[in-house]
């Protein structure tokens, strides 16, 4: 008796196995471009329900908002340390195996070093040479980079290998700085606002040395509130932290230049918060000829072998043009865009907007083409701006929309919370946020006159 039981059950399980294995073989095929916020989430809502595949770099996720911490050996709720032990064991909490993060159903196509990604007009990616893709859907979520050590840039081969290489180099950042008298961070946006609070805490502990904040606007975070703005001013100041808004700087060696009043300021470190793009040189195409950005601006590129090249719109920027309300590449079916690497407001340019972007998308890819569920769906609605801004480890400011609801150590505590709760993936459900009030006043000028350039 026991022995048919168990028969029974192993024929049952072994018809479950084939029944899955039939519907992962008819069910579509989505090829997300991005391993990153967007990317991770938008594979973890379709796995199971679609046969998906990750192309990305790297080998692991990496959880971007805390890496100006990191690079002063810090972390929210935890002051800068003077021990690189330490600082490293902190810096790699940021950074989690990409195959730990998507779970099982979801396969991860590496791209190395040198290889190229071509999109084709024939729904398929083509990775390196000879690796292709197919695909019924495609979501571009290749995020956007700093022109420093703020975003990874190695690219070793082993995934363990890949995590300390990272690792090491924010370790090889925190001693750069560590080596300087005097810092300069150019640029005066939440990067740059929370990369000067954390160096200034980190040279107070060594004893000694200049931290010089750089912004060509008329006032750090010109795309917040002007009292976020003050607040934030007041926290770098107090730290002894020399702020300088208002020109554009020329530089001459160590020397920065105000081209407006000749002051000369020193800095023999340097770290670049300005310059973000997106990672999207590979979509750049003029004909059938593949480009990378310098001769994209100068009217030259390579001539690909594909004549099929998909036509990607691009904003001047080089970011995707998206419709505000899908999400959906314009002119493209069944291809979107989400995160960073988007068209959109410079104030959106926020991890949790790319969670609700992509928790939209996946939604609406599980529509199916069904004009009741899309219609129940309705179009994407902007959730408020939800946003935590370190001023050093235990200080801070949390905004709703354009109220501040959070300072000091309340907002260090959330902080501390946003990063515990996002490197888990843990839901920050888009169903609920877009039904909260925005508590939006009229945007700041320098919104307006971005707006041109973001569409």
């Amino acid at each position: 008796m026991a022995l048919a039981l168990a028969l029974v059950a192993a024929a049952a399980a072994a018809a479950a196995r084939r029944r899955g294995e039939n519907r992962r073989a008819s069910a579509k095929r989505t090829v997300i471009l991005g391993g990153g916020f967007a990317g991770s989430q938008i594979a973890r809502d379709l796995r199971g329900k679609r046969r998906v595949t990750v192309v990305e770099t790297k080998s692991y996720f990496e959880f971007v908002p805390g890496t100006p911490s990191a690079a002063a050996g810090a972390a929210p709720l935890r002051a800068a340390t003077r021990f690189n032990l330490r600082a490293n064991l902190r810096a790699r909490r940021l950074l989690v195996p990409l195959t730990k993060v998507l779970g099982r159903g979801v396969a991860v196509e590496r791209v190395r070093a040198g290889e190229a990604v071509r999109v084709t007009s024939e729904k398929t990616v083509r990775v390196g040479e000879g690796r292709t893709l197919e695909y019924d859907e495609l979501v571009v979520a290749v995020g956007s980079e700093y022109p420093s050590g703020l975003k990874a840039s190695c690219d070793p081969n082993e995934e363990d290998a890949e995590i300390g290489a990272r690792a090491r180099e924010m370790a090889r950042v925190r001693e750069t700085m560590d080596e300087g008298k005097s810092i300069v961070v150019v640029g005066g946006g939440v990067v740059g606002v929370e990369l000067a609070c954390e160096l200034a805490e980190r040279q107070k502990k060594r004893g000694g040395g200049t931290v010089n904040l750089l912004h060509s606007g008329p006032r750090l975070l010109d795309t917040l509130p002007e009292f976020v703005s003050e607040y934030a001013s007041k926290a770098l100041v107090s730290r002894g932290v020399r702020v300088y808004v208002g020109q554009t700087y020329d530089r001459e060696g160590d020397s920065f230049i105000g081209v407006m009043n000749k002051n000369v300021i020193q800095g023999d470190r340097v770290a670049w918060c300005v310059g973000s793009k997106p990672n999207t040189d590979f979509l750049r195409v003029k004909g059938s000829r593949f480009v990378d950005s310098q001769d994209y601006e100068d009217g030259e590129g390579s001539v690909d072998e594909d004549d099929d090249a998909l036509h990607v719109p691009l904003d001047i920027i080089g970011r995707v043009r998206v419709d505000d309300g899908t999400r959906q590449v314009i002119g493209l079916d069944d291809v979107y865009a989400v995160g960073d690497c988007a068209c959109k407001l410079p104030d959106q340019m926020l991890a949790s907007y790319a969670h609700w972007e992509a928790e939209y998308v996946a939604k609406r890819l599980l529509c199916e083409g069904d004009e009741n569920k899309l219609r129940r769906l309705g179009p994407y609605r902007l959730p408020p701006r939800l946003m935590a801004i370190s001023l050093g480890p235990f200080d801070g400011v949390v905004l709703w929309g354009d109220r501040v609801v959070l300072r000091r150590w309340f907002a260090a505590c959330l902080k501390a919370l946003v990063q515990f709760w996002f490197i888990r993936f843990l839901p920050a459900p888009y169903a609920v946020a877009k039904r909260l009030p925005s508590l939006r006043t009229k945007p700041p000028a320098s919104l307006i006159l971005r707006r041109p350039l973001a569409n």
